[in-house]
């Protein structure tokens, strides 16, 4: 963009800046958001024109698999960023050059195509120096800078890049304790612990501290992550108006009065209102808050460091004890420079957090130079550097924030907020202006944040203006002076030119109408008080005193058995018996890190360690930012090329923690009424963005793909094709699982999941967090380790926390997938920025890998030999359920035992191999996860390219001695084979082979669960390594080797190579299904129970239906068929050529269809139009109704006839390439569709129609003996004209020239065949009855055509999907034909002669308008009322059939003859085709109603209006 030659929208008359002075602000922006959207509409429209796809929207995979559109259900998101975002995108999201100081150098963008309008915006290497108005960078500690830069650039040399593994395990470091340590001491509280990200502090911790049973009081204007947070604790939310004391006592009143008594209440609250710049009412909230027994929870993320006299944020500002406040809540983010957050409160609100927040056990520590970049900077803030540096900031943020919001007041702008906060929003109301004065302040070389609809009310947007300490007084005078040049310029000194005083939408008597009534809610509370205090009393009974249960209780209700809070040694203690916090943490304590998350060992890599210290010299260690908000650097822009070059998919969009990546992705792409079939086994990120989408959810068994395709095949019956439901699906389907599960070391079936979701229209998500980097030949994941095109997979997301050896998340896939999440996704939108230099080192991960494919076969050698250790018995006691290459080798035992005692065990042989060197923990698995979704307790063990083959020989002669030292003799012995979950049998009641990912109970129709052969029930392991049904002897060699194993357990069926396991989940059922079980692993092909229920022991039969033939013909199918395959060849050979030669013909007389120039685009749009089905289903009608006569009746059936032998065609010379994408065949032609084949139906009758239209005209004369031979001429070349368009547009749509001209040589045999019978015909259409020679001979043509129809096959004989599609529209063309003519003949005509109409074109066009709106509303409401009955009776005859019919032909009926029957098919059994038959009735009926509503009820009703309609020819 010229930002030079700008000229402000709002300066235009139409969108004028003035208008709120005369209709309010409500008024005049709403009127403008109107033109807006008129605009973004016309916009859009024009580039659909000229072929020009929206990128922000662009969902290619979705389209070519014909899956339900993104937008369906955000609908309002996606409405906002089609025709609105794309406006004011350049104002967002702008690359900066130079470290967020207080002058940055903002990168120019320019668009990547002159073309249309919404152009992609591409950064270019130019840039302009800006006063920085925008960061949160309040003491200028971000950037470079004397203090902490040089401290932190030799932290990076000196400590690993990360610690590779959460502070709940091994990544807990005196960095990390120091930190913690000082700001607790810092804010005055008893501890703290420290989250790697600002967002997550608040959306992981909340979960931890509150559950069911207790009750969330939120301001109504709390931060995102607040909300998050709250929603995924389960605990019941209510919202108090903002900074209203008095709603807030109200609110706790109910609480402590109602009917409902909560286990304790927390009050949440934030110290500075980013949007609004206003503080809270602390010490009121916090009076009240002791009044009723509630917490308090302070958010003071852009108050502390930034407000108080010595930036102990608004406690010291208020004067508010510390102590008052229950939690404290900050990030290090804005003041401090750094990276991540803390939440500080007493030693056993701490404790809890350690364990249950998912931030500390999901998520990769804080890195060692951002503890460095907290600590310099605190030491500096408190003084502790023993000098005043950090008094005097502090002191020189208070003035400057002073000095700026007095100067925007002096201008006249209404300025919100209170003084001392360094935020200072400033209202703008229209929305224009929200660009208009980004880039007007960008022209005067200031940069600043605008924000606008959906982070504010869509009629409040405002500018928000940050001051930091190191700006200077003469900058902040120069930006004063500018941003009052720009406010005249665009009308924004409401202050001075008030709006109009009889119309409302001002903020400020927004606000005044809240204090009246924030009055009269806090008269109200005061009422009441003494009433609910004495309700509150109440509560403390028995010999409970207590209110409420204690901050960190578990979430059970506070009753008189519960007795005292407990003492903070009891969740201290249950913390300490994992095993992985020390007490004193030491650097390199270990020789061999077994449980360190870093796969490829980069985190130690010197190069890798250069490059970081080079990023933080140039750009200093924190963002201070959100990507939209000048957070956006070139290591983040560099990392996201990075990562989707490496997978091969359009774009990649990086997220700055990856506990919060897949939790952030799931809800902005799902939505409530979706539904999401997801495993079992998923980890803590995925059940969080569930249960933030709402999605309906239906669990598979973990890893099962048979189970997997069994909830799709109860999906299907629920409103898919299995249903009684006639209409498409309503409902989106996810399909989500992880790549490698990290809690079980399994792989998912990723080529069977693939295939289910492409069948069954499911889009997929797949969290790779293990697996990228780490599998696969050159790192690059799941997909490459199965063969399978990342593009397959809609969604890939994943950590860089582990072969990343970095922090934070990505998520990849088409652009449309990555562009919405940078509007929508929650933890790229409202979190800071990833501190640049970990996006180094995480691109230079990425290039390593690709670079050193090395790497990535160690770790992969790292990985076996741990399994290979594990199974073997070389570490007796243990086994492991991982799969072969899985990086990560969980490590459990073999022989279960109870759940303490099992934590235990395994604690003290982590503990006992730590004090040896070896660097491993017990897994942390975070409470919070449900039963059914936790894995076994297991040690952490990951493969890494670090280790050597001594290193793992060490590692396991130590595990080995010290598992001897403490397990019990019982599992010391236990086999190696021993079932994976077996040792939860005893905890959940269920099988084995289920795991711990299965519920109790369940009984699985299909197999697929892995377990022992040996705990099945009917079955037993024999000594020669054979499994034997105890009923029915069925044998299968589950050790066979060579080419059988391969054929019985290939990746192909879903089957991994794992120690004597396989899938018996099934088995919890009839023993009668157990051989079906039993065939995916049996090298024989043919089922034993092929041939009847009898075992393998009874003789086989000597003949079986194998034996039989497997088709039949005569000579006469046989010689047509010989000639069908000629005739095909020599067509499919015609395409190739002219498939390579006609486009290059068009593109040198600029017809191509990508021709980029306007007029080429209108043409083929409209001709495209003007020959689809569409058009005639239009124009056809009209024609008849308005030359009510039998030659247009002719014309409407000749038009069926040659669509209908067009389909017969196409049809019988369909090949698999025919159809342009994949669809779901059961849907009939609900599903929309298309079939290139030869010939084109458009060819067709682009050249029948015409030019019998023209015999109509000029009858069977000669072209000589015709007058007036130039209109003759003319038309004749209009006709040719029309032909070629219509040829031309439908090569530019997908047809081939040979599938065009084959049309047109169709069209024009019929039309020969045609013209001699010409009238014959009108005769039959206009006879008394259609009992005549014309009737009978077109009911037989088409009786022909439908019997003998020509269906081709595909080698697994089945017919060809595009043939299938052809023959029912040639079906459904025919009928309608045929009871068009019938009802042609029923129809009697006037009995008079119908007045002429006027012969101007204006009397011409009011006729065809009236007509055309009366014929068609009258029609197509016929069609919908008709359809619509006949679906609702056919659905209800579905519905008796499934609940009546079905269970007894198929469960009672067999069960009563075989003794049972599979419960999944008889769920299915046969409702496919019965759907098929009711989907023919509802299209028989739409097309039966419609031909005869056209051809007889609606010119019956125009010959009532006959003297004023009708014109008869």
């Amino acid at each position: 963009m010229d930002y030079d030659a700008y000229v402000p929208d709002s300066s235009r008359w139409a969108k004028s800046g003035l208008a709120y002075r005369v209709l309010g602000h409500d008024a005049a922006t709403y009127y403008q958001y109107a033109i807006y959207v008129a605009e973004g509409l016309g916009k859009n429209s024009f580039n659909a024109l000229r072929g020009i796809k929206d990128w922000r929207t662009d969902d290619q995979n979705g389209e070519q698999n014909d899956l339900p559109a993104l937008s369906k259900g955000k609908l309002k998101d996606f409405f906002y960023i089609r025709n609105l975002y794309g406006n004011i995108e350049d104002v967002f999201n702008r690359p900066v050059y130079s470290s967020p100081e207080d002058w940055i150098d903002v990168a120019i963008r320019e668009p990547e195509s002159e073309r249309g309008y919404f152009s992609k915006l591409v950064t270019t290497p130019q840039s302009r120096r800006c006063l920085n108005l925008g960061s949160y960078n309040y003491l200028g500690f971000g950037g470079l800078n004397t203090h902490c830069t040089p401290l932190v650039a030799k932290s990076v040399m000196d400590y690993p890049v990360t610690s590779a593994g959460s502070a709940a395990e091994l990544g807990y470091n005196p960095l990390i304790k120091e930190v913690e340590e000082t700001t607790a001491k810092y804010v005055g509280k008893e501890a703290a612990v420290v989250v790697g990200m600002g967002f997550a502090t608040n959306s992981t911790v909340i979960p931890a501290i509150c559950g069911k049973g207790d009750l969330i009081v939120s301001d109504a204007l709390n931060h995102n992550s607040i909300v998050e947070g709250a929603r995924l604790s389960g605990a019941k939310v209510r919202a108090f108006k903002h900074n209203c004391v008095g709603d807030l006592e109200l609110i706790l009143q109910d609480a402590v009065a109602g009917k409902q008594r909560y286990n304790k209440i927390l009050v949440i609250i934030e110290g500075i209102y980013s949007m609004e710049g206003e503080l809270c009412c602390l010490a009121e909230i916090v009076e009240v808050c002791k009044l009723y027994g509630a917490y308090v929870w302070l958010d003071e993320a852009h108050s502390i460091g930034a407000v108080g006299p010595t930036g102990r944020g608004v406690c010291e500002e208020l004067g508010v004890d510390p102590k008052d406040v229950d939690i404290m809540m900050g990030t290090f983010t804005k003041s401090f420079g750094a990276a991540g957050g803390y939440v500080a409160s007493d030693y056993e609100t701490v404790a809890r957090i350690r364990q249950y927040a998912a931030g500390c056990t999901d998520a990769c520590s804080m890195p060692p130079a951002v503890c460095t970049q907290i600590l310099s900077s605190l030491r500096v803030i408190s003084g502790e550097d023993g000098t005043d540096i950090g008094a005097k900031k502090l002191r020189q943020l208070r003035e400057n924030s002073k000095f700026f919001r007095e100067g925007l007041e002096a201008l006249g702008l209404e300025v919100l907020g209170h003084h001392p906060s360094p935020v200072m929003p400033v209202m703008l109301y229209q929305p224009y202006k929200i660009g208009d004065f980004s880039r007007l302040a960008f022209n005067r070389k200031l940069a600043v944040v605008v924000v606008g609809a959906p982070a504010t009310p869509v009629n409040y947007p405002r500018i928000r203006f940050c001051v930091s300490a190191a700006h200077s007084r003469e900058d902040l005078a120069d930006a004063l002076a500018a941003i009052s040049d720009i406010a005249d310029e665009l009308s924004i000194k409401f202050k001075v030119a008030p709006p109009n005083a009889w119309f409302p939408g001002s903020i400020h008597d927004q606000e005044e109408k809240e204090k009246q009534l924030s009055i009269k809610r806090v008269a109200k509370a005061r009422a009441a008080r003494s009433a609910a205090l004495d309700s509150a009393a109440k509560l403390a009974s028995g010999t409970n005193r207590a209110r409420f249960a204690p901050l960190h209780s578990v979430g059970q209700p506070l009753g008189d058995d519960i007795g005292p809070p407990r003492s903070s040694s009891g969740p201290i203690d249950a913390y300490k018996l994992s095993g992985v916090t020390e007490k004193q943490p030491k650097w390199n304590q270990y020789k061999i890190m077994l449980s360190s998350s870093d796969v490829l060992g980069l985190t130690n890599d010197p190069v890798m360690k250069e490059a970081c210290a080079a990023t933080v010299e140039k750009l200093g260690l924190g963002s201070c930012s959100p990507r939209g908000f000048y957070g956006t650097f070139p290591p983040h822009m560099d990392l996201e090329r990075t990562i989707a070059d490496f997978l091969g998919v359009q774009e990649a969009v990086m997220y700055s923690y990856g506990a919060c990546t897949v939790s952030s992705v799931i809800p902005a792409l799902g939505h409530r009424s979706d539904v999401a079939v997801v495993d079992r086994g998923v980890g803590y990120g995925v059940l969080a963005g569930l249960r933030l989408s709402k999605m309906d959810v239906r669990w598979y068994n973990h890893c099962d793909a048979a189970d997997c395709a069994r909830v799709f095949a109860q999906l299907e019956t629920e409103d898919g094709v299995h249903s009684a439901r006639l209409a498409r699906p309503g409902r989106r389907r996810w399909l989500i699982t992880e790549g490698c599960f990290q809690g079980t070391g399994r792989l998912a079936p990723l080529p069977d999941l693939v295939a289910l979701k492409d069948k069954h229209h499911a889009r997929m998500i797949m969290d790779e967090s293990v697996s990228f980097g780490a599998m696969g030949e050159s790192g690059r994941g799941l997909t490459e380790h199965f063969g399978v095109n990342p593009k397959r997979v809609d969604v890939i997301s994943a950590s860089l926390e582990n072969a990343g050896a970095s922090v934070g998340g990505f998520c990849a896939g088409d652009t449309g997938v990555v562009a919405y999440q940078r509007l929508m996704g929650a933890g790229y939108v409202f979190s800071a920025s990833l501190p640049p230099y970990l996006a180094t080192a995480a691109a230079h991960a990425i290039r390593r890998v690709s670079a050193e494919p090395r790497l990535v076969e160690r770790a992969q050698a790292s990985a076996a030999a741990l399994r290979d250790a594990a199974l073997s018995g070389r570490v007796p006691g243990f086994t492991t359920d991982a799969d072969p290459g899985s990086p990560i080798v969980p490590l459990r035992l073999a022989v279960g035992a109870s759940v303490a005692d099992e934590n235990a065990l395994l604690a003290d042989v982590a503990a006992r191999a730590r004090r040896r060197g070896i660097g491993v923990c017990v897994a942390r698995v975070n409470p919070l996860v449900p039963p059914d979704n936790r894995p076994p307790r297991a040690l952490r063990c990951f493969g890494s390219a670090a280790h050597s083959r001594e290193d793992l020989a060490a590692a396991f002669q130590v595990l080995a001695e010290e598992s001897a030292k403490v397990l019990p003799s019982h599992a010391l012995s236990a086999g190696v084979d021993a079932s994976p979950g077996a040792k939860n049998k005893a905890r959940l009641g269920a099988d084995p082979g289920s795991m711990v990912m299965n519920p109790p109970g369940q009984v699985t129709p299909k197999p697929g669960g892995y377990g022992s052969p040996k705990n099945a029930p009917g079955a037993k392991i024999n000594l020669d390594g054979t499994i034997s049904l105890k009923k029915d002897s069925v044998r299968c060699d589950i050790f066979a080797k060579g080419d059988e194993a391969k054929a019985s357990a290939g990746k192909r069926n879903g089957l991994h190579n794992r120690s004597a396991s396989w899938s018996v989940n099934s088995m919890n059922g009839n023993s009668d299904n157990a051989p079906e079980m039993f065939e995916a692993l049996s090298p024989v092909k043919e089922s034993p129970m092929a041939n009847g229920p009898a075992s393998i022991g009874t003789p086989r039969r000597m003949f079986s239906d194998h034996d039989s033939p497997q088709s039949l013909s005569v000579p006469l199918l046989v010689l047509l068929l010989y000639w069908h395959n000629i005739f095909r060849r020599y067509i499919l050979n015609q395409i190739d050529i002219t498939t390579h030669m006609v486009p290059r013909w068009l593109a040198r007389i600029g017809l191509h269809p990508t021709e980029s120039r306007g007029p080429v685009r209108f043409f083929y749009c409209a001709a495209g139009y003007i020959g689809s089905r569409n058009f005639h289903s239009t124009a056809l009608p009209l024609l008849v109704w308005t030359y009510d006569c039998g030659f247009t009746r002719l014309v409407m059936v000749f038009y069926c006839m040659t669509s209908g032998v067009g389909c017969l065609l196409k049809g019988a010379l369909a090949t698999n390439t025919s159809s342009s994408r994949p669809a779901n065949s059961s849907l009939g032609s609900l599903m929309p569709h298309r079939v290139h084949a030869w010939p084109s139906v458009a060819g067709c009758n682009a050249t029948a129609l015409p030019f019998l239209i023209l015999r109509w005209r000029h009858a069977d004369a000669w072209l000589w003996e015709m007058e007036e031979l130039k209109a003759v001429a003319r038309e004749y070349a209009a006709a040719f004209a029309y032909m070629f368009a219509i040829s031309l547009a439908r090569m530019g749509n997908g047809d081939s020239p040979a599938n065009v001209q084959g049309g047109v040589v169709v069209g024009a045999i019929m039309l020969r065949v045609l013209l001699p019978h010409v009238d014959w015909c009108i005769t039959g259409l206009e006879a008394s009855t259609v009992f005549t020679a014309q009737g009978f001979a077109l009911v037989g043509m088409v009786l022909a055509a439908i019997l003998l129809f020509p269906m081709p096959l595909n080698s697994r004989g089945e017919i060809l999907y595009a043939s299938s599609t052809c023959y029912r529209r040639m079906w459904r063309t025919f009928f309608y034909m045929l009871f068009f003519a019938a009802g042609s003949v029923w129809r009697e005509g006037p009995a008079t002669r119908a007045i002429e109409l006027p012969t101007t074109p204006a009397g011409w066009a009011g006729v065809l308008a009236a007509k055309f709106f009366v014929g068609h509303v009258i029609s197509q409401f016929s069609v919908w009322a008709i359809s619509y009955v006949a679906q609702l009776f056919v659905e209800c005859w579905l519905r008796a059939y499934v609940k009546y019919f079905k269970p007894w032909s198929v469960g009672e009926h067999r069960r009563g003859k075989e003794g049972g029957e599979e419960e999944g098919e008889s769920k299915t059994y046969g409702t496919t085709h019965m759907r098929l038959v009711a989907i023919t009735v509802v299209e028989l009926a739409q097309d039966i109603t419609g031909a005869l509503v056209t051809a007889h009820g609606v010119p019956r009703l125009f010959d009532t209006l006959r003297p004023y309609t009708s014109l008869r020819i």
